[in-house]
């Protein structure tokens, strides 16, 4: 199956959305936490018995030219380098290259280290009129391909800088590895590729589901500026 481009366009939707700051004005800075709660405390004998680390995150502030997740869509080659081994660098490096190029990202940032079990990574992205929206991601580890995120995130209400947003976060199957276990990235022995490759799609869908639904996180958006 021929891979869905890198880079995605968003939907009319969004287009939309976006149209609503059309009195927005200045830029702003935000911080944003994401919290794992994948602890033994939490989840038991669900999850290995030290509990699950999220890989280090990732994420750009871009326009509504482009999307780097499509839930329902086909993971890019960046996004499954991500779920499969918990390595930012192809997201980074396209992130970054849009960048320079004027195509639609504003900031970019990443994790310097995993945020383990019970802990939270905040991220800091500078957002602007033009590029409202946050996109942040990072794997469940160890796991097949299982993903937290955060999606095309609008910082603007009726043309106006949001303060703050919360929510929380559930595991995403990105439908390149049909594994059901929590294996070591590195094991390649264990490795399953889905052929062909499914769509990404909340993980609780699956009746394989190793959380059966619960929260495995939450996220925090803050304007600090």
């Amino acid at each position: 199956m021929i891979r869905q481009v890198t880079v995605f366009l968003l939907s009319l939707a969004l287009l939309q959305a976006v149209s609503a700051d059309g009195h927005c004005s200045g830029k702003a800075i935000y911080r944003v936490s994401f919290q794992n709660l994948l602890t033994p405390k939490n989840f038991g004998n669900l999850i290995p018995e030290n509990g699950l680390v999220f890989s280090p995150l990732a994420g750009a502030s871009h326009s509504n030219r482009i999307s780097f997740l499509t839930i329902r869509g086909f993971a890019s080659p960046q996004v499954e380098q991500i779920a499969e081994t918990g390595q930012n660098g192809r997201f980074v490096t396209l992130a970054r290259n849009l960048r320079r190029q004027g195509r639609g990202v504003l900031h970019v940032a990443a994790a310097k280290g995993p945020t383990m079990p019970g802990n939270f990574t905040n991220l800091f992205y500078a957002v602007d009129c033009a590029h409202p929206f946050i996109t942040m991601l990072g794997m469940i580890a160890p796991s097949p391909d299982w993903i937290v995120q955060i999606n095309n995130r609008n910082m603007i209400r009726d043309g106006k800088f949001i303060t703050r947003e919360s929510g929380t976060l559930i595991a995403y199957d990105v439908g390149t590895d049909s594994g059901r276990e929590f294996t070591s990235p590195v094991d390649a022995s264990l490795d399953m590729p889905t052929e062909p490759q499914m769509n990404i799609a909340p993980l609780v869908e699956d009746e394989t589901d190793r959380f059966q639904g619960r929260v495995v996180g939450r996220f925090h958006i803050q304007r600090i500026k």
